[in-house]
């Protein structure tokens, strides 16, 4: 383990005056992100005297300040071609000001790790993936079949981090919750309604579940559970019928940022969706959830040791997970509607059921 000359238990001092500062490098999709919070808990445990820096892609920045174990959320390189050259250089000069004294590089990519370097930072700790390991300083073995969670937590236990008890932490604003607050109210439901955030939507159309069947189970669900209201999130893939715009008891969320939806889901009694971002958001925000799994498996992805309950919904074929190289590795062709066999197994009935699981819970 790599260690680091600095004292323990003092408070987190400010950005100018710390000697003890790490750079926690931010995974870029928003279920990883979610997934790596933990990750980041744990290092604020271990180590209590050292300043934490988050790095988060530009889209992810106003979701990763409300890490509450950072102390400070600062941009990572974007952009495509030259442009991103550029902005690699501009991230490293900005690192070059206050160097880090170390560098938990949670992003698996080649210019999380080149960043790091460039910037100087003497300790850099990563997986060896993308053909970085000699950008390293410590390279943290990849395992096969270990909770994504866990692969954040083995590399920034080479910092210090204390991983007994990983909170995994998203702390709203006051002003969140105010916006979330006047947000639902606009539908005009009751004030003591039970909401369901039902989120259809997916970074790649043969990780959702067909568009069709998610209509359905929100048409079934607002039939069967009595003073239940749901909530879509209409998002590509899936576009929510026409019909809905005037259904009393279903309502369509479009267009948010990434913290409005998480002041949204805040509100809400459950989540219904595909493993995805939103999912990770409405577990670490303590909301229970339905998760739909098909290439991907609960056993890496699921919300991580949260105190909300979440049952997974899957046809568990053997095959998953898999590479996701649809379809020119699946054995099955795709559906009418471009959909791998191992969600096109997921029925209706059996989200619904355990959609009543848990809404059944006292």
């Amino acid at each position: 383990m790599t260690t680091l000359d600095s004292p323990r238990g003092t408070a987190a001092a400010p950005a100018g005056t710390c000697t003890h500062r790490i750079l926690v490098r931010l995974p870029n999709w928003v279920g990883d992100l979610v997934m790596a919070v933990p990750a980041v808990d744990a290092l604020r445990a271990g180590r209590p005297d050292a300043y934490l820096v988050g790095m988060a892609q530009p889209g992810h920045l106003e979701l990763a300040r409300r890490i509450v174990s950072f102390d400070e959320v600062t941009e990572a390189p974007s952009g495509t071609g030259i442009s991103r050259a550029v902005s690699i250089w501009r991230v490293v000069q900005k690192l070059r000001r206050q160097p880090p004294e170390a560098a938990a590089l949670l992003a698996p990519s080649f210019e999380s790790a080149l960043t790091a370097r460039l910037a100087g930072i003497p300790v850099r700790v990563g997986h060896s993936t993308d053909a970085r390991a000699s950008l390293l300083t410590e390279v943290v073995p990849v395992v096969a079949n270990r909770h994504r969670s866990d692969d954040y937590l083995e590399v920034v236990s080479r910092l210090g981090a204390n991983d007994d008890q990983p909170q995994g932490r998203l702390a709203l604003s006051a002003e969140d919750r105010q916006w979330g607050a006047h947000f639902v109210a606009g539908f005009g439901w009751p004030a003591d309604a039970q909401l369901i955030f039902v989120n259809p939507a997916a970074a790649k159309t043969p990780r959702a579940w067909s568009a069709d069947r998610f209509c359905r189970l929100v048409e079934s669900c607002a039939d069967r559970h009595a003073r239940t209201y749901l909530l879509v999130h209409e998002h590509p893939p899936f576009q929510a019928p026409t019909a809905w715009t005037t259904h009393p008891e279903i309502g369509v969320v479009a267009g948010v940022t990434l913290v409005q939806l998480a002041a949204i889901l805040d509100r809400c009694a459950l989540y219904v969706g595909n493993d995805s971002g939103p999912m990770h958001l409405a577990a670490a925000l303590g909301v229970p959830t339905v998760g739909i799994y098909g290439s991907s498996i609960p056993s890496l992805t699921s919300p991580f040791r949260g105190p909300a309950p979440h049952v997974a919904v899957s046809a568990s074929l053997q095959c998953a997970p898999c590479r996701e190289r649809f379809f020119s590795e699946c054995p099955s062709p795709p559906t009418a509607d471009g959909r791998p066999p191992c969600l096109d197994q997921v029925t209706i009935e059996m989200v619904a059921m355990a959609v009543d699981r848990l809404l059944s819970r006292p």
